[in-house]
Order: structure tokens, then sequence, then C-alpha cells
């Protein structure tokens, strides 16, 4: 509310609208293809968000390193969704269904965009930069909405998997990316000096 002050008041109320309803289309879609397309328009008023009534001085650079995080991650996502699709397989309740086994390199491949979004170390260095060259409201919206939507993507995604694989390698590696980029980032945060990055 704290932002949302001169002329361009009505376009940023209309920017959280959007947000509110891609984020429900995201929350309650059962299609594969349509989990990934609200998933990614999710992000859409961010990127205006950043771009627009951000205050840092580089906020289009960060604009570009988060828009190119986005698209190169969800890419494969993208062409292994359309490859089940084409066997039918649309809707994540029938992969329960079928008992459809996924290998760990489909699993990886499938999680790699929302490992960005949550954000694992070595897939977040657009986070830093986003949070410093966006607003406080920018940032709020990046910490409480993107950041959930990547772990809830995770989650379905493992429900995708049979239950032999969920406790397979694939599964501890990405708890050691945790646990190890918890480690590493405290680390570095003892040296930096600004508090937003």
């Amino acid at each position: 509310i704290i932002m949302m002050e001169g002329n361009r008041m009505n376009y940023m109320m209309m920017s959280f609208y959007f947000s509110m309803l891609f984020l429900v289309l995201f929350f309650g879609s059962d299609d594969l293809l349509n989990f990934l397309v609200f998933f990614e328009l999710s992000m859409l008023p961010i990127f205006l968000l950043i771009g627009w009534w951000g205050k840092g001085k580089e906020r289009m650079f960060s604009n570009y390193y988060f828009f190119l995080y986005t698209l190169v991650t969800s890419l494969p996502m993208f062409m292994l969704i359309l490859k089940t699709m084409t066997l039918g397989m649309e809707s994540m309740t029938l992969y329960n269904y079928y008992n459809l086994q996924i290998t760990w390199f489909m699993f990886l491949l499938l999680v790699l965009g929302f490992l960005t979004k949550l954000p694992i170390y070595g897939l977040h260095i657009w986070l830093p930069k986003a949070h410093v060259d966006a607003p406080v409201g920018g940032s709020m919206v990046l910490a409480g909405i993107l950041l959930k939507i990547g772990g809830f993507g995770m989650m379905r995604c493992f429900m995708l998997m049979g239950e032999e694989v969920k406790m397979t390698y694939s599964v501890f590696f990405i708890m050691f990316l945790g646990v190890w980029g918890l480690m590493f980032t405290g680390v570095v945060c003892l040296r930096l000096t600004d508090f937003k990055v």
C-alpha cells in the first residue's frame, strides 16, 4: 500500500490482481501444461515490479537476469511435459492412477525450474540482484510468493514419483544442495555490507 503512490497506482493494483489470479489458477491446476503456464505467468507481475517500480540503478539488468534464469531452467520441464502430453498423460492424477515410473533424470529435469525459484544455491544468482533492485513491496512479493510456489511445485513433482523412487539419490541430492547452500550463504553473508542482499 505504501508503494501505491503517484499516477501509476492503478497499474500496480492491476499487477497485484493479475498476480493473485495467476496464483489461484496455478494452485488449482491439475493439467501439467496449465501448471507450467500459470507458474511462468506468475513471474510477469514480479518482472513488472522490479523493472517499473524498482529503485535500484541496475534494475533492468536484474530483470534480464531473472527472465533468463526463469526461461532457461523451465525449458527442460516444458519439453518433458510436451513429451508426456504426446503419451496422453496431461493430468497429474493420471500419473498416480497408472503408477507410471519417472526416472531420477526425468525428475531432475522436471524440478529444475522449481529449484531456481526455491532457490537452491547455484541456481539462485538472480535472487540477490532482484531483491536489491526491487522496491520493498517487490521484495516481499518475491519472498512471500515466488519462493513458495517453487516449493509447492517441488511437492507436486514428488507426488508424480513412485514410492520406490521417492527416496533415491535425486531426493538426497536436492537435500544436500539445500543444506550446503544454507551453510555456504551463511558464510558469504558475514562479509556482505548490503543488508538487502
